[in-house]
């Protein structure tokens, strides 16, 4: 190995542990990566600014603008509501039509968009049947997962790949040129979720959000003497959490409930707070600040009133709140919402929450009023989810947009215009006629993926510059190649399946794709087959919740733990590895 090829190999070494552990959010995590090649000069100025112009980046940002310009026309949740609703009385019923919904809408638009969809509307749907979310939204995601490679542009990986197949092998892959091999792994994947899958996923959701969050014992009653030095003073003026480290849930006067965000708000004697804390902290504050501590075993009925109420916000892909502390963005003025506990990677976080950094997908507890939670379901920086809601549809705009979606597929597919250039003009067309705003574009991008494919294409060039994807080649071929052509493709969807479950989709293609190419060279072999196989592989991340964004998406809104993802998802990536060994080969011969 030469010292360029040690220094890629540490640069991925490094990316790889970063990824699995989550250290750093994805798109951090890649523009080191980006930063290291440079730094190392393993890539030319050129090359590193070149996924920012690459095909992929730009296609996969217009398709995130055409899946939300259609999904705001309301024709999305139209058709997602008619879907479930047929499902009525049936968990078997419910859960074929989320599948059949999901799948549908996955293989047009982004997968990560149809996700972000049926997640509100599935939990809806499982309380409103007196049902448990969690045993609809992992094979909920698991079957937006494959149906997204069913088309081109289902995912961003098939993208991706698009644009690198066109780069190096002047092969430009067809609007439904695997569809085929698509619909045999959707099949065989529902079948799987249907009949064996779903009865493996756990059920562990309660229909109280106090007991999911275990504040049962955490929030304490703190009642005003009227010899208090804190009447008269507002919330802020306690300094209770500067000083103490107290959070105050709410105030409690007569039948009234006042949240602690209004600063107007003036404490008064016989007032009771509710308060989180450390049992130390409430103790010193009762010694000193004329209180009464009261133990008080709270149910969410204890905190919402008419106007007041409990409610999940989970973080969106989009949100400003990713990377960030609710202390940094003044959680409680900025939203007006109080936070009570965050779930993150299936822990409850309860203590000191305004110092946890968010990630996309974490759930945070909240208390707000019930006009605020309007405002906040309308925000692009969280999902919502507390009562059952149904969209309205905008009849003004939605054939515009179904009629600009539908054109965009129909001219690709007749290769009158190339994907990228159909992406492109349907999205100016969707803000042209008002279906997507552009105040909306900027806000439901998700800036992560752009910058992640932007930074990670260039990965693939440092591979073929330093040769250490010829080197993998070698060692690839020189393994398998005694057992055929078969066994080396079999063995590059193993590797490419194994990678993306600690990895980025993504990040697993643009690794993987320069060393297939060298693969086949070397054993003279057509490279097509090669490719389809890191392709289906790259998305096939169903062992762990941190390979696919979908995944990571419904794991706090289903309360699962990692363990569960490797219980459902390792027998289905067995069988989508044997179905792929003997079904590429037959559309794309070696």
């Amino acid at each position: 190995m030469t010292v360029d090829m040690l220094l890629l190999v540490a640069i991925v070494a490094g990316a790889v542990i970063l990824f699995a552990f989550e250290v750093f959010p994805v798109d951090k995590v890649s523009i080191l990566i980006l930063s290291s090649l440079v730094a190392l000069r393993l890539i030319s100025p050129q090359e590193a600014i070149a996924g920012f112009g690459n095909s992929a980046t730009v296609t996969v940002a217009c398709m995130l603008a055409l899946s939300y310009g259609l999904e705001s026309t309301g024709a999305l949740n139209y058709v997602a509501n008619k879907l479930v609703d047929l499902a009525q009385g049936s968990e078997f019923r419910l859960l074929l039509s989320i599948i059949v919904a999901v799948g549908l809408l996955s293989a047009f638009i982004n997968n990560t968009a149809a996700v972000a969809l049926f997640l509100p509307l599935t939990i809806a749907a499982a309380r409103e049947q007196n049902m448990d979310p969690g045993k609809f939204l992992m094979p909920m995601s698991f079957a937006a997962i494959f149906a997204g490679t069913c088309t081109l542009i289902g995912t961003s990986t098939n993208l991706l790949i698009y644009s690198l197949a066109m780069e190096h092998m002047n092969w430009q892959i067809g609007m439904f040129e695997f569809t085929p091999i698509g619909l045999i792994f959707f099949v065989t994947g529902s079948l799987y979720l249907l009949l064996i899958g779903h009865h493996l996923v756990p059920s562990r959701k309660s229909n109280s959000l106090v007991k999911e969050y275990r504040l049962r014992h955490f929030v304490t009653e703190m009642i005003l003497r009227h010899d208090s030095p804190l009447v008269g003073k507002s919330i802020a003026g306690t300094n209770f959490r500067e000083k103490y480290d107290l959070e105050v849930v709410e105030i409690l006067r007569g039948t009234s409930r006042l949240l602690p965000s209004a600063r107007k708000t003036r404490l008064e004697a016989g007032d009771t707070l509710l308060v989180q804390g450390d049992p130390q902290s409430l103790l010193q504050v009762q010694a000193s600040q004329g209180v009464t501590i009261k133990a008080l075993t709270v149910k969410d009925q204890d905190l919402e009133d008419e106007n007041i109420i409990l409610a999940e916000a989970y973080i969106s892909p989009t949100s400003r709140l990713v990377d960030n502390t609710l202390k940094e963005v003044n959680f409680r003025q900025t939203f007006k919402a109080n936070a009570l506990a965050i779930r993150s990677h299936g822990r409850t976080i309860r203590e000191k929450i305004g110092k946890i950094r968010l990630e996309y997908g974490d759930s945070l507890l909240i208390l707000t009023s019930r006009d605020q939670l309007e405002t906040l379901r309308q925000s692009p920086d969280f999902l919502v989810f507390e009562e059952v809601r149904r969209n309205f549809v905008r009849k003004d705009k939605i054939y515009y947009g179904v009629s600009i979606f539908a054109a965009i597929i129909l001219l690709a597919s007749l290769n009158f215009f190339t994907v990228v250039e159909a992406a492109v003009v349907g999205t100016g067309l969707m803000l042209l006629t008002g279906c997507l705003r552009l105040h909306d574009f900027y806000n439901h991008i998700s800036w992560q993926t752009i910058v992640m494919l932007a930074c990670l294409i260039p990965l693939g060039s440092a591979m073929e510059n330093t040769g250490l994807a010829n080197l993998l080649a070698t060692e690839l071929t020189t393994t398998l190649h005694l057992w055929g052509p078969g066994a080396v493709l079999s063995g590059i969807y193993l590797l490419t399946s194994l990678l993306t479950s600690v990895m980025s989709n993504s990040a697993t293609a643009v690794l993987m794709f320069p060393i297939v190419l060298s693969t086949a060279q070397q054993l003279q072999l057509n490279p097509e087959p090669l490719v389809m196989a890191v392709m289906f592989a790259a998305s096939a991340s169903f062992m762990t919740p941190i390979g696919y964004q979908t995944n990571i998406f419904i794991f706090g809104p289903g309360g699962y733990r990692f363990s569960d993802f490797l219980k459902v998802g390792v027998p289905l990536n067995i069988i989508f590895w044997i179905v792929a060994t003997f079904t590429i080969p037959v559309f794309w011969p070696l």
